[in-house]
């Protein structure tokens, strides 16, 4: 019953969290957090040796979610390959002590592959333990030693390769099973949002799932978060590439201030990222899932203060641009890293054929007022003959103003806040509609 009301509450309020296997996306994966004690057993061993203590398992069917994984049904169990890659999640929970798991699989004869990989996953993304069988067309042992800290929920990874024939395995040690209907799905799913960020999609669920869709593209979600902390979660894979990324999610307010961030790297397996985003008051608030050409698919889910009460957007639009991407300390110089935000904001700018443009260079209180003055204002017409000369912006719908440290936007007592209130915003006044 223990296990059932841990499982309950684990998917009511955050998100089982997995990582990537040993492979060349190895670098990118969480920080091992636990001891790992591993040995490879004679080849000869067979699969039905792993069940040698008892009858063992068939899993019927699978789950490749890790945010529904199958729970796991018995302490041993078996499966077998898919013909294609594939990861597959099962849940459990496990108390403090050295949990031993051991894996036997082979697969069909290739020139690379790997008949299995597997490990243990705690609820933040910290890979507790892994191995992997490597290429072997007979049956191979591999008995894996995972040392647990606390009492908690875990999650049991296994990779397959398209050649994975069969595999075995078991688990010893502080290990209960959940009920089999303690593990439910977590709801509504939402898919693939609106591209356009002023127009974003009202959620009214806290998963998303959707494939890639062969091009790069940004997808937008809106809802309410805070006060506290909102724990962002996100997964995906992509196909194989020189230099890509599966999956980049950022959280940002109505002015376009990022609160947070998240991304997956170049990973062909499945990979999850976590991140916590502070949210000082209640807003709405918009989601970002960054695609790019080769994404295969993504997940992202929230979990925390959130709700999905309808708002009103302001009538003014604000980009918020960051001074620290735009520009050196002290300086007016536009930062070459800049270049991108700068054209979003121009994309944003354009779409709204004569609105009036206001923009506005702002400073901490940091320095004199002479200065800051003269920095924002220096600031802000960096920013309109970027616009005007890069972006091909009439320079007759920009206006620019500085107004030193005079319009703070958080607190200039400490850093955060600070950081916060150095920034050029882009103000956009759409024509009123008759």
């Amino acid at each position: 019953m223990r296990a059932s009301k841990t499982w309950l509450a684990c998917l009511a309020g955050m998100a089982i969290v997995t990582g990537c296997g040993k492979s060349p996306d190895d670098a990118a994966a969480p920080a091992t957090t636990g001891a790992t004690d591993s040995t490879a057993a004679p080849a000869s061993v067979s699969i039905a040796a792993v069940a040698a203590s008892g009858a063992i398992a068939t899993v019927e069917p699978v789950s490749s979610d890790p945010d529904n994984p199958v729970p796991l049904p018995s302490l041993q169990f078996k499966g077998a390959g898919a013909g294609k890659t594939e990861t597959r999640y099962y849940a459990f929970d496990a108390g403090a002590g050295s949990i031993v798991l051991t894996a036997t699989a082979k697969n069909a004869p290739s020139g690379a592959t790997q008949a299995l990989g597997f490990a243990l996953y705690d609820l933040r993304a910290n890979r507790l333990c892994f191995d992997s069988h490597g290429n072997t067309t007979s049956d191979k042992t591999v008995v894996l030693s995972c040392q647990v800290e606390n009492a908690q929920p875990l999650l049991l990874r296994l990779d397959l390769s398209p050649e994975s024939l069969d595999y075995a395995i078991a688990l010893a040690g502080p290990v209960s099973l959940p009920s089999p209907t303690a593990i439910a799905a977590n709801g509504a799913i939402v898919g693939a949002g609106s591209t356009d960020i002023d127009q974003p999609t009202r959620l009214t669920a806290n998963r998303i799932k959707a494939d890639g869709s062969g091009k790069a593209v940004s997808y937008y979600y809106a809802f309410n978060a805070g006060p506290g902390e909102l724990v962002l979660t996100g997964d995906g894979s992509n196909t194989s590439a020189a230099a890509t990324e599966a999956l980049r999610l950022g959280l940002y307010t109505l002015r376009s201030e990022r609160l947070c961030e998240l991304a997956l790297g170049n990973t062909t397996l499945e990979k999850r990222a976590v991140t916590s985003c502070l949210v000082d008051v209640r807003q709405p608030v918009i989601l970002r899932a960054d695609l790019s050409a080769e994404t295969v698919a993504f997940r992202a889910r929230f979990d925390g203060p959130h709700d999905f009460a309808p708002f009103t957007p302001p009538k003014e639009i604000t980009i918020a641009l960051d001074s620290s991407v735009m520009f050196d300390t002290g300086k007016a110089v536009i930062k070459p890293e800049a270049q991108e935000v700068l054209h979003e904001a121009a994309e944003r700018v354009k779409k709204f054929a004569g609105a009036s443009v206001l923009i506005s260079g702002h400073t901490d209180t940091v320095g004199n007022d002479a200065s800051n003055q003269t920095l924002s204002t220096a600031r802000a017409e960096a920013v309109k003959q970027y616009l005007i000369a890069r972006e091909a912006i009439p320079a007759h719908g920009l206006l620019t103003q500085g107004f030193g440290s005079s319009r703070p936007v958080a607190d200039n007592g400490a850093e955060p806040g600070r950081a916060r209130n150095r920034r050029v915003d882009v103000v956009i006044t759409p024509e009123a509609k008759n």
